[in-house]
């Protein structure tokens, strides 16, 4: 047993264990003098207490009735009114990802249209293929955002092989199964993760953008399981072990456990993801587990220009705008709410005071009352000595003082978020008015949400990009059984498909990008066609074009986000902006208005969803026989009969 501890001991090298003393030393700064330190902006509070006051208050947590001193008939509960605020203020901006352009520029600052678009494609491509779903993705981002005030994304690239039992024959009958065994790639694209803000360590609280940190650690705490499945081909991944394996105080010592034990629980392992940009020590990029370093290496993304593999954005700025974390919705509605839950939880005891109302007893009366108070409920009757000294406890109703308060409380909490019609709720006068009017006053407050949201999906396009650039071209080999029986090997590449967009010919159908080895394995644009005109006839039109391995390298790429993609305006926004519009017309200039019937009505039919033609062609088939058409530009006038002269400027009709 010694000589094997001796042995594991040995093939962590002094080197090694130097790297990994670094980083375990820059952990313990990161917590210590940065992610455990209160800060003013927190209002003295520490991050983790920061976020779970958050959590609580979008969750309606409430303490119980004893840890707050209240009687068992007091009210006790926290509105929802926080988490109604997070939901609307999301729903017009969470519910499709931007559209995203790309450009490429080579050295010489040409731009190359074709590489754009292309590139346009592949990003695409990532985000749709397997299970992902943008929408969600989106949603997810703006939830977390508002309510923790930071979201901190992780983009990467995940291939794993593992083998697996491929089912060659099965039989419902008797359960029978044949299967057979191989090494397969099942993990092979493009991945984002959510980072929880705890794991997420930085070296400087005042320095905003996560690009310009000096230092970045990412910390997971996982089970053996996933830590198989993740690292089971890396380097040095036999060494690791958990913390009850350790055995002797030399092995202790090795594998750093005073380090890491306490904050992992038995048979978990804590990866931490070290990334170096700046200082003496740089371009660093290292993983250790368990106090054993299965990789370091130099930054993987970006060639020239490093990148940390991390877009982080925040919901609000606090006043110093330059400290990294941001300021969140519930806590910018912590007040507001704690005064609107103590004013409902008072008003609700004040009504079930109302409703049953306490006695007060003469002292005469005070055996009988004892007696019949269990049976007060079910009998009508109750005997007292002198009924002059029973009587109903005064109570003080609800005032009229207590609800403008409150509705003074709920009129400021609107301000920092949204209204109630912005939350979907209906309102007391004309819909559609209500609906524009809650828009402008909610448009700041969203303005500024928006311009941070996008500015999330740009460093993530950016991302995407770089991890475009470093996997796109990569091969994976498979075995082929030649002529003569021998098996050789294979590379075979990518190939990327977006569904549903726009194609060649202003059609609907399939992007599909194909990755080939050299110029010499292209093929022909004839054979191209040929294969497009198959696959239309089989109802999938698709656009297909080849690129070479290198085909994208050394140019740059510049992302833009389409603004609208995000700020979508809702159908009924626009429903009221045309009902108002056709109401000042129909007022103000009654002769154009009558003149442009049709066209006014196409406007409204297609906002409506409807088909404008339809109606028109109905309207021309009930004219009789022999009556004349209508004048050419003025739809609204007969022909042969005169159009009304517009009425003097200084006479127009006045809006009632």
């Amino acid at each position: 047993m010694e000589e094997e501890v001796t042995k594991k001991i040995k093939e962590q090298t002094l080197k090694e264990r130097e790297k990994v003393s670094y980083v375990y030393s820059e952990i313990k700064y990161m917590l210590d003098d940065v992610m455990n330190k209160s800060y003013t902006e927190f209002n003295d509070r520490t991050l983790k207490q920061f976020l779970d006051d958050n959590q609580k208050r979008a969750n309606s947590y409430v303490p119980t009735r004893e840890e707050q001193g209240k009687a068992d008939w007091q009210a006790n509960f926290f509105s929802k009114t926080t988490r109604n605020k997070v939901k609307a203020l999301i729903a017009g901006l969470a519910k499709n990802p931007p559209d995203v352009s790309i450009s490429a520029f080579d050295e010489k600052n040409q731009q190359s249209i074709k590489r754009g678009e292309i590139m346009n494609t592949l990003v695409e491509a990532s985000f749709v293929t397997g299970d992902k779903n943008p929408q969600l993705e989106m949603f997810m981002d703006s939830w977390n955002c508002t309510i923790n005030g930071t979201v901190a994304k992780y983009d990467g690239y995940l291939k794993i092989k593992d083998k697996v039992r491929i089912v060659t024959d099965y039989d419902p009958t008797t359960g029978e199964v044949k299967f057979e065994e191989k090494e397969e790639v099942i993990e092979d694209e493009c991945i984002e993760i959510d980072i929880p803000l705890q794991n997420f360590l930085i070296r400087d609280p005042y320095i905003r953008n996560v690009q310009d940190q000096p230092a970045i650690a990412w910390v997971e705490y996982i089970d053996k399981d996933r830590l198989e499945y993740e690292y089971g081909n890396f380097k040095n991944f036999d060494k690791i072990k958990s913390g009850k394996t350790l055995v002797g105080q030399e092995e202790i010592q090795t594998f750093f456990k005073a380090e890491w034990d306490t904050r992992t629980k038995e048979n978990q392992y804590e990866v931490i993801k070290y990334f170096r940009k700046y200082g003496k020590d740089k371009d660093i990029y290292r993983i250790v587990i368990n106090g054993v370093l299965i990789l370091d290496t130099p930054l993987l993304w970006g060639k020239k220009k490093k990148k940390y593999p991390f877009a982080t954005t925040i919901f609000e700025p606090f006043a110093n705008s330059k400290f990294f974390w941001g300021n969140s919705l519930p806590n910018i509605l912590m007040g507001e709410q704690d005064v609107e839950n103590a004013f409902v939880n008072s008003m609700t005891d004040l009504v079930y005071r109302d409703v049953t109302t306490p006695l007060l007893v003469g002292i005469i009366n005070k055996d009988n009352f004892d007696l019949e108070d269990e049976y007060v409920d079910n009998d009508t009757r109750i005997y007292v000595e002198d009924v002059n000294q029973v009587t109903p406890m005064p109570t003080k109703g609800i005032s009229s003082g207590a609800i403008q308060m409150l509705q003074f409380v709920k009129a400021d909490m609107e301000d920092d978020s949204t209204d109630k019609v912005q939350g979907g709720a209906s309102g007391s006068g004309s819909t559609a008015r209500e609906i524009v009017i809650a828009n402008e006053r909610a448009e700041e407050l969203k303005g500024l949400f928006f311009i941070l949201m996008t500015d999330l999906w740009v460093q993530k396009y950016r991302l995407r990009i770089i991890n475009t650039l470093m996997n796109y071209s990569t091969p994976k080999i498979e075995a082929v059984v030649g002529e003569d029986g021998v098996k050789e090997t294979e590379e075979v590449f990518k190939v990327f498909r977006v569904s549903n967009v726009e194609i060649s010919g202003g059609r609907q159908g399939n992007k599909q990008i194909e990755v080939v080895n050299d110029n010499n394995a292209l093929e022909r644009p004839y054979n191209l066609d040929l294969r497009e005109t198959t696959m239309e006839l089989e109802g999938q039109p698709t656009e297909i074009t080849q690129i070479t391995r290198t085909y994208l390298d050394d140019y740059d790429y510049v992302v833009k986000v389409e603004t609208e993609g995000l700020y979508q305006k809702s159908k009924s926004l626009k429903m009221a902006m045309m009902n108002e519009k056709l109401q000042i017309y129909a007022k103000l200039f009654p002769q154009i208005f009558m003149a442009n019937q049709n066209e006014f009505f196409k406007m409204t039919a297609e906002i409506y969803g409807d088909d404008p033609e339809k109606y028109l062609e109905g309207m021309q088939a009930q004219l009789p026989p022999g009556m004349p058409g209508q004048v050419p530009g003025q739809p609204g006038q007969p022909q042969g009969q005169p159009v009304p002269e517009t009425a003097p400027m200084g006479q127009l009709p006045s809006i009632q």
